[in-house]
């Protein structure tokens, strides 16, 4: 994990040097941001906004919005300046971009974009429409009429392709233009717009231009559609598909558009050309809310380039590192949309997209710029993730002015969108960035100012004193021409030849003295050149010692200077290799992580596979076992059918036995002591009792085996005595037996029953009544875990209704409780009983009538055992 030290310093390398020095000098300027306001299109429409102050507009959110119930709180906004709907193009043009142009002029940069949302008179403010222009003519006017006379001839600045310009001579300069002029007379299209044309009163001209440069305007216009940057003013047919140009940075950290077509013009005429012409290429297309929707982002760029001339100040200085370059970039943005207004689909479904998402990305970066500027840090801001950003980066980071033209629409149906233009606008303006500073080369390089002007002051005295008119003018050029006026034209043939001689003699005095006196002026002269001169002497020895120590330590700093270079190439190759180490190991950390995550990802299908297939084993397993309990269950009961059929047979062979071996008497007698028989019979039910296993199932005995005395012979006195000793319970054809076909009740087992009944059953106190002691009793099956729970394994259900002779049926359905696969439980039912009670009173005359009870025949009459069910 990196420190926090290296982050910054990694932070650090991301800002280009120059924004560095720019940011350290702490001359900062926000971004000025500008409102503007649409007129209304019908009288109908209800406003939202409105203007307040020369400064501040008011936003309403209308019952329409779509937040109006958790906004409806008025808010007021501030810009630079707010120009309401009757403010009219030139007045705009002086407030907000004639401060640009002034700055372009003096040598730097800027940087204009309107934003809004679409149709509310974004591209109206920047291009205008006929007889009304907009802020880019009036910026060509501008700029041309104010260097028209400095500008230098066509072809001198010659782009090299890589954002810079070269310095050509006038005779290159001159080929050049040669050539171009062969090509326009072949043919070439016009593509100004005459409507478009502007009177020269209308011009503003901007001053504080430097006279001792020439100038030269270029211009570059291209779009930036889909987040792809198009040239709009390459060669070629105007329908064609144009080739896409990438973002570069120059080697002054510049960025700009490898290989754009810049146009070299010379007036705003031709400057118009190259602007209709990339017209015509931009992408319009018709909307629902605007009938020319622009569907990219357009920039013109300006470029002036200018030079000093030389000291004679005529021609410019052939050497392009003096030169000055500044740019004044004009971006119309398309307007942000939604597509539940517009109802795009298709192709203009994904050009809003786009828009909207290159619109994010500025409002992105503007808000990281903001967020280190209060907090002192130096994050990185991401330019790159859209293409008008990445351009302009320089822009944000102190190499120009920044302003920006908000245009909104009034109508309360575009509130929703104008709400977020302005809450953008609000924190644009909060943003801060660096004055750029213009260095005077000239003044560098030992050049005077005024130096144009001092040339064309000589050549004008030069020409008028080459002129006739000149010649007669009287100068008065002092001692230093003249030794006095000529000698007159004397003779001496006369009588007065004396006083010539003496005038003549007074002339020549005149002469000798004003010839001394112009010996004496020479002298004193001489006398003060010589000593100026030796002081010139002087100063030119201090001036050529000091000049070779100053050329010492320039060879010192060069050297340092190379050095320095040479170290900070190293820096920078080392810091190129780490930054792409940094790359790979974090594409290989990248690499790792998704490896990781598959494999995390297959380890936990497999986890799930294993658990699945744990489950089904589980269930297989739990099946397998309760298959085999059922099968030993049945086996159990097998034997235990076996083993009660044996006993059957034995007893019956033991009862037959016994009656085959007693004789009438006996029988008689037996029947005469029918109290000794008594316990007999009750042994013989006892045996019959103890021959009886529990569980077995085995046939009623017949009915003359149980009653073994019933034919025999009674007295009178016989049936008294037994009919005294008969109790409730006993029976007329004998004592009753316990039914040996009667099962236990499971319950043993310690299994848990659910006892599943109705509410109220009808109590009958006697064997009929099912009882169930390990059980819980319901009476509606609500719950699920009343049956799905680890505990319950038996389920038992009663229910009672008449049978067809009107008697009182109960049927109990009894079976196991299996667990299902998904966590519930199922209900095998294996068994059922049906109990049954007839009254005793009932017509006996068939003998042979029998009932069933559990599944066992007994004779009529005969009261059942209690009986526990499981």
């Amino acid at each position: 994990m990196k420190s926090a030290k290296s982050k910054q310093r990694l932070n650090e390398l991301r800002t280009p040097a120059r924004s560095r020095q720019n940011l350290a000098q702490g001359d900062k300027a926000p971004v000025q941001v500008f409102c503007r306001l649409r007129p209304m299109q019908r009288e109908s429409d209800s406003p939202c906004m409105k203007i307040i102050s020369p400064t501040t507009v008011l936003l309403s959110p209308p019952a329409i919005a779509i937040n109006y119930r958790n906004e409806t709180k008025s808010m007021k906004y501030t810009f630079k300046e707010v120009f309401p709907p009757e403010t009219n193009q030139q007045e705009l043009f002086d407030r907000v971009a004639l401060p640009l142009v002034e700055g372009l002029i003096k040598g730097k940069n800027g940087l204009l974009f309107t934003y809004g949302v679409t149709g509310s008179g974004k591209t109206f403010t920047m291009t205008g429409e006929p007889q009304n222009c907009g802020i880019l003519p009036r910026c060509l006017n501008a700029i041309f009429k104010t260097i028209n006379d400095y500008q230098a001839h066509k072809y001198v600045f010659k782009p090299d392709n890589m954002n810079m310009f070269d310095v050509q001579s006038e005779a290159e300069a001159m080929l050049e233009r040669q050539h171009e002029l062969h090509k326009f007379k072949t043919g070439k299209k016009n593509n100004s717009n005459p409507d478009l044309a502007m009177s020269s009163s209308d011009i503003t001209k901007v001053g504080g231009i430097n006279e001792d440069n020439q100038y030269g305007v270029f211009v570059t216009y291209i779009e930036i559609y889909n987040n792809s940057v198009f040239d709009l003013l390459e060669d070629g047919p105007t329908g064609r598909n144009l080739p896409v140009k990438i973002i570069r940075e120059d080697a002054a950290h510049n960025m700009y558009v490898h290989g754009v077509t810049e146009v070299e013009t010379k007036s705003a005429e031709e400057a118009f050309d190259a602007f209709y012409l990339g017209l015509k290429r931009k992408r319009m297309a018709h909307t629902n809310l605007n009938a020319e929707s622009s569907r990219s982002h357009s920039v013109f760029t300006i470029r002036l380039v200018q030079a000093p001339v030389d000291e004679m100040g005529e021609a410019v200085i052939q050497n392009k590192n003096v030169l000055s370059i500044s740019q004044l970039s004009l971006v119309d943005l398309a307007g942000s949309e939604r597509t539940n207004r517009t109802k795009n689909t298709g192709q203009r479904l994904r050009e809003a997209g786009n828009i909207n998402k290159s619109l994010m990305t500025l409002r992105t970066c503007l808000e990281a710029l903001r967020e280190n500027q209060i907090n002192g840090t130096n994050n990185m801001v991401p330019y790159r993730e859209s293409k008008i950003t990445h351009l302009f980066k320089n822009f944000f980071e102190g190499e120009g002015q920044v302003r920006m033209v908000v245009c909104a629409n009034p109508r309360a149906e575009d509130y929703d969108e104008t709400l977020q233009v302005m809450r953008f606008a609000e924190m644009a303006a909060e943003v801060e960035v660096s004055k750029p500073q213009v260095i005077d080369v000239a003044a560098n390089m030992g050049l005077m100012s005024g130096r144009r002007k001092a040339n064309k002051l000589f050549y004008a005295a030069r020409d008028n004193i080459a002129r006739p008119e000149a010649k007669d003018l009287e100068l008065d050029l002092g001692l230093v021409y003249s030794l006095g006026p000529d000698f007159p034209s004397l003779e001496l043939n006369s009588s007065q030849a004396n006083h010539i001689t003496k005038e003549l003699m007074a002339h020549l005095e005149m002469r000798i003295s004003r010839r001394e006196t112009l010996k004496r002026s020479k002298q004193i002269k001489d006398e003060r050149f010589r000593s100026s001169l030796l002081g010139l002497e002087k100063d030119s020895m201090e001036i050529r010692s000091e000049n070779q120590s100053l050329k010492a330590q320039l060879m010192d700093s060069d050297r340092r200077i190379r050095a320095l270079e040479d170290r900070l190439t190293t820096t920078e190759n080392a810091s190129m290799s780490f930054q792409r180490k940094l790359t790979e190991m974090t594409e290989y950390t990248s690499a790792l992580k998704r490896e990781l995550q598959e494999k995390d990802l297959l380890l936990n299908q497999n986890k799930l596979e294993k658990e699945k297939q744990k489950k089904i084993l589980e269930r297989k397993y739990n099946h397998k076992i309760a298959a085999e309990h059922e099968k030993a269950k049945e086996i159990n009961s097998e034997n235990e059918k076996l083993r009660n059929k044996v006993e059957e047979k034995e007893n019956r062979l033991r009862i037959i036995d016994k009656a085959l071996h007693i004789d009438r008497g006996d029988a008689i007698g037996d029947c005469q002591n029918t109290q000794t028989l008594g316990p007999q019979r009750n042994e013989n039910a006892a045996q019959t009792n103890r021959d009886f296993t529990p569980g077995s199932t085995p046939r009623a005995l017949p009915a003359h085996l149980l009653t073994l005395f019933s034919s025999c012979p009674q007295t009178r006195e016989t049936r008294d005595t037994r009919d005294n000793r008969e109790t409730p319970a006993s029976s007329r054809r004998g004592v009753a037996i316990a039914n040996p076909r009667h099962r236990r009740s499971l319950s043993a087992d310690g299994k848990v029953w659910v006892e599943h009944a109705p509410n109220k059953l009808v109590p009958m106190g006697t064997v009929m009544k099912p009882n169930i002691p390990s059980s819980k009793v319901v009476n509606k099956l609500t719950n699920v875990k009343d049956i799905a729970n680890s505990k319950t394994s038996k389920y038992c259900l009663i229910s009672q209704e008449q049978d067809t002779d009107g008697e009182l049926e109960t049927k109990v359905y009894k079976g196991d409780v299996v667990p299902t696969c998904g966590g519930g439980a199922q209900v095998i039912f294996n068994d059922v009983e049906m109990l049954k009670q007839f009254s005793p009173n009932r017509d006996r005359r068939n003998a042979g009538y029998r009932t069933k009870f559990q599944g066992v025949t007994r004779p009529a009459g005969e009261t059942p055992c209690r009986s526990q069910l499981s």
